[in-house]
């Protein structure tokens, strides 16, 4: 696996390892209306070891990663002369982190504050250009630091995210095979059978996480960090996004053109893999003929049933209907037809179109509508 400083608070309220590498650096903090609160007394750490810290806070109740915001970050960076980024937040601050800290040169790392999503030691930062979401290359961080009581007090909804990011393992993993068979995409094993390990330790724990337990809570963060490892170590998104993923960046686009607020990214990835699982399953059941369908078909087999995963969503709290999150019946139908364009990444939804039968399996999937 890829080095990365995954550091939990000690006793004392610090972060020795970090705060060895920070002391008396120039440190950019940024952080967002929900997340202050945890930037403050961290950044009042970092001056009793020399720090000279920096805030770009972000009023927004719902940042948006958009060219205004990741350039403000970017200019308060140069502007600064920081020497490192270090975001206070989940997914968009992140992101936007790690994108600024490659377009200045130096490192990053991220305070997580809610196991909401499987970015955290990724290299890539999901990012809006043009009101479309573009996924940058940019380089893992050196740091990610963790307090399980800031974790476990997350809001609900948040904790159901990462849960629902997770299941969607199940499909971008068939997905990643789907594609060996039909297309001889290679597969990197270590990478997929981390994803695995942690998928399965995840669904394994959710009455646990249901009932709020810390230790299920700090399970689901290691295998949210083990997602992102395993994305770091394959070199890309592929162990850990699939047509399940591409159906939430299809919805989060259109969120964000109608100026709405947009769902969380995880519970839209739920929602989709029950599509997905959904859909695999109409072909199998059809016996629909492709290249290497008898192979894909077994690994169909080790799917749960689409009511075994809604219930284990259910129960952790996780909506699993896109009407819940306030998607349109029209956008759904486009999100179905069209989500395969959003990476040029070969899934279920590019082979249903391959083979011309969207219309056929649409009115199947509408009851996730």
């Amino acid at each position: 696996m890829v080095d990365i400083n995954i550091e939990y608070i000690d006793p004392n309220g610090k972060y020795p390892v970090f705060f060895g590498k920070a002391a008396n650096k120039k440190i950019c903090v940024a952080c967002d209306f929900n997340t202050r609160k945890f930037a403050e007394p961290l950044i009042e750490k970092l001056k009793t070891i020399g720090c000279n810290v920096n805030m770009t806070y972000f009023d927004d109740e719902e940042l948006v990663p958009n060219e205004s915001a990741y350039g403000r970050l970017i200019k308060d960076v140069q502007d600064f002369g920081g020497d490192y980024v270090l975001a206070v937040g989940s997914g968009t601050l992140n992101d936007m982190s790690k994108y600024a800290s490659f377009q200045t040169g130096i490192p990053c790392g991220v305070l997580a504050t809610a196991p909401s999503m499987d970015g955290y030691c990724s290299s890539g930062a999901a990012l809006m250009v043009g009101g479309t979401k573009i996924s940058y290359e940019t380089h893992i961080p050196s740091d990610v630091l963790i307090d399980p009581d800031i974790i476990v007090n997350a809001p609900r909804l948040m904790i159901a995210s990462g849960f629902g990011d997770i299941m969607g393992k199940y499909t971008c993993l068939l997905d990643w095979q789907l594609s060996h068979e039909v297309n001889g995409e290679l597969i990197d094993k270590s990478a997929f059978d981390h994803m695995l390990t942690a998928r399965e330790a995840c669904a394994n724990n959710y009455i646990a996480l249901a009932k709020g337990e810390k230790e299920a809570t700090a399970k689901l963060m290691d295998a949210l960090i083990i997602a992102g490892l395993s994305m770091a170590e394959c070199g890309n998104s592929r162990p850990a996004s699939g047509s399940e993923h591409h159906m939430s960046h299809f919805l989060e686009m259109d969120f964000v053109a109608r100026g709405e607020k947009i769902p969380m990214h995880g519970i839209k990835v739920a929602i989709g893999t029950l599509i997905s699982i959904e859909t695999y399953n109409y072909l199998k059941n059809n016996d629909v003929k492709f290249k290497g369908c008898d192979k894909v078909y077994e690994y169909v087999e080790g799917l749960p049933s689409v009511e075994k995963l809604e219930g284990m969503l259910v129960k952790v709290g996780c909506p699993t209907r896109f009407s819940q999150i306030g998607v349109r019946e029209e956008t759904f139908d486009a999100m179905f037809r069209n989500a395969y364009k959003i990476r040029n990444r070969y899934t279920v939804l590019t082979l249903i179109n391959d083979l011309g039968i969207v219309e056929d399996i649409l009115p199947v999937v509408k009851k996730y509508y």
